[in-house]
């Protein structure tokens, strides 16, 4: 039987992939609904790590102006033992 992904390791996954999260593709693309509570608790706090917010204005297709966040992760900055675990738990969970 093949083993499934976590959402834990899919979100650890696209974030060292250099991929940006927000909340409407976090959900598309990992099925979490709340992006910004799930990657404190399972990325930030899990591994002692730092995910960079961008808040984006844009306007909606209806011309109404919006804003969100665009999550990443600079792993230039981190501390490589973390980061190691990191992708350790990854190549287990997926």
């Amino acid at each position: 039987m093949k083993k499934k992904t976590t959402a834990k390791a899919a979100l650890c996954k696209h974030l060292l992939e250099g991929k940006i999260l927000n909340i409407k593709n976090c959900f598309t693309l990992i099925g979490l609904t709340n992006c910004p509570r799930e990657i404190g608790r399972m990325v930030e706090r899990a591994f002692n790590v730092t995910v960079d917010r961008t808040e984006v204005v844009g306007t909606s297709r209806y011309g109404q102006h919006c804003k969100w966040v665009d999550y990443s992760f600079n792993k230039k900055i981190q501390n490589q033992d973390n980061l190691k675990k990191m992708k350790d738990y990854v190549k287990k969970n997926t």
